[in-house]
């Protein structure tokens, strides 16, 4: 874990020993022991060696299980309540320990509340909901009643203090959730990657690099098996990023399908809806996305919130005709992806091909430069002012990272009308490329996630791969291929090629097979807009063909 830097406020300094000093003194981990995992480790194992947790607990918490799973055993009375979330918050006090991974811990209230669901449960004979006894955590800048949330920068902390569950929240408490942690946040909330007041997040596969972001701390949860589902949001790929980098499953819904689920005021720029974020999963399987879309759209959320969509969860009413036309875009046409990625694409593609269930056709990355930098034009309107103003409550420094996307082309305080002007753009601008993705015939398309695997820390600067979705609106998933980037597989290029421009310039130069070794390799799928329930019905039959080997 990661050491305050003296320069951070005494504001952070305290927030920071709270939340260390609230982990149980029976579940922190001797110095010998986290010294045992040094920098660039693989932590997946630590939980088993730790000695913490029972044969009972591994199994309960086991990576290869999955939500769904855990809700049928609870059902079944195979376990209680009670020792799902005494297993998940002891391998989270673990995860934590070594990654960096929670803001704020609250064991002891989620305990209680997962008791009165057990009493529950035998009183009447009854579930309290379709989530009766799930452990879920949740994103920093979410709102659970009671518990403060910060957009990464530590004048939020006495600022803003929830009074209730956020929409969704809420929704997933009514049906019968535990809540009991929240996870990190880079500041500002714009970096893909985790890093700020609370400390770095690091990658369980390899702590030498980033566990994605901005719900990073979601990421590395999950993938550590600290919790079987995490709620984090996405406006530049900030669900599809830790996915890819922690090698589990997510999905960023069209806008206006679920309610936001941030506190007011926690994000990057309060009122500046000129690109939209949204909430959603992350989990280790695509039937907990499923489940997650499933339970929230069954509460009918557009009768408590106006602006959502009217639109059920159905996925069963997606009916193929013939094969399932499938668009590859190898690149964006902006940035090359590095070699791991290109590798893992070929062989999902191969695969697919193989199974005669999908028309595979090359697609055209046509406008895709132009949406990355729409994106960068539309995040920051206010020119970074917001960024500077939230940081000057306590007198933090700017991340590195924070500082870099703030000085993107593009970024820039607007007048109104200028707003008003760069807004048409951006409705010209998603109009050609909604009627680009018509002309190409698919049904869903296939790319990269990222230009690289996890990359290491405080390097992550291109965003296009996901960021084009967000301003274009479409419904994007990422899965794990059973791919992972290998030195001995995954050389760097030695044809030389002229850069594309600055980004890929860089990207090439960033990789480096040593420090990307045994990082998982994912994929991103995506359709266009409300079309969320295809996206997970092709990636249902794309799974058929996972894991894929070497």
């Amino acid at each position: 874990m990661e050491s305050l830097y003296p320069s951070w406020p005494q504001a952070a300094r305290n927030a920071v020993a709270e939340r260390d000093a609230s982990v149980p003194a029976d579940l922190r981990l001797p110095l010998d022991f986290i010294a045992s995992y040094p920098a660039g480790s693989d932590v997946l194992n630590a939980a088993a060696t730790s000695g913490l947790l029972s044969e009972k607990e591994l199994q309960i918490t086991d990576t290869s299980s999955d939500a769904t799973a855990i809700l049928s055993a609870i059902k079944n009375k195979d376990v209680t309540a009670v020792e799902v979330l005494t297993a998940f918050m002891k391998r989270a006090a673990i995860a934590h320990q070594l990654l960096c991974c929670l803001t704020q811990i609250s064991f002891e209230e989620g305990l209680a509340r997962a008791k009165e669901l057990d009493d529950y449960y035998e009183r009447t004979g009854e579930l309290a909901g379709p989530l009766h006894g799930l452990p879920i955590s949740v994103k920093d800048y979410m709102g659970l009643k009671g518990k403060r949330a910060t957009g990464g920068f530590s004048g939020d902390l006495d600022r803003l203090i929830s009074t209730e569950n956020s929409p969704v929240n809420q929704i997933l408490w009514d049906a019968g959730c535990v809540f009991y942690c929240k996870t990190n946040v880079p500041q500002s909330m714009m970096h893909l990657e985790t890093k700020s007041f609370w400390g770095q997040t690091l990658n369980p596969h390899n702590t030498h690099l980033t566990s994605g972001g901005s719900s990073g701390g979601c990421g590395a949860l999950v993938a550590f098996g600290g919790s079987p589902l995490s709620i984090g949001s996405d406006i530049g790929g900030s669900l599809r990023s830790p996915a890819s980098c922690c090698g589990i499953y997510t999905l960023k819904p069209t806008t206006g399908r679920l309610p936001s689920n941030g506190l007011p005021g926690c994000g990057v720029v309060p009122g500046n809806d000129a690109i939209l974020a949204t909430c959603g999963p992350l989990a280790r399987s695509s039937r907990d996305i499923v489940l997650f879309f499933d339970v929230v759209l069954k509460a009918q959320p557009w009768l408590q919130h106006m602006g959502l969509v009217p639109l059920p969860w159905k996925p069963e009413n997606i009916k193929w005709t013939g094969k399932i036309r499938l668009g590859v875009m190898w690149d964006d046409g902006n940035v090359q992806p590095q070699p791991p990625v290109r590798r893992a694409l070929k062989a999902m593609t191969e695969a697919l091909k193989r199974t005669n269930k999908f028309d595979l056709v090359d697609y055209d990355p046509k406008f895709h430069k132009e949406l990355v930098l729409m994106a960068q034009s539309l995040y920051f309107t206010d020119g970074g002012a917001s960024v500077h103003a939230r940081a000057a409550v306590t007198g933090e420094p700017l991340c590195h990272l924070t500082e870099w996307v703030i000085s993107l082309p593009g970024v820039k305080d607007h007048t109104s009308h200028q707003l008003w002007e760069l807004l048409l753009e951006r409705d010209a601008l998603r109009a050609k490329y909604y009627s680009h993705w018509n002309s190409q015939n698919i049904d869903v398309l296939l790319c990269p996630v990222q230009y690289g695997a996890a990359q290491p820390l405080q390097t992550t600067k291109y965003w296009g791969y996901t960021s084009a979705f967000n301003c274009a609106d479409f419904p994007a998933a990422v899965f794990p291929t059973g791919l992972k980037a290998s030195a001995t597989l995954d050389p760097k290029d030695t044809e030389p090629r002229e850069a594309w421009n600055e980004a890929d310039a860089y990207c090439a130069a960033a990789y480096d097979p040593l420090l990307s070794n045994d990082a998982p390799l994912s994929l991103q799928l995506v359709s266009k807009r409300h079309a969320d329930e295809v996206v997970m019905q092709a990636l249902r039959e794309i799974e058929k063909v996972l894991p894929l080997r070497d």
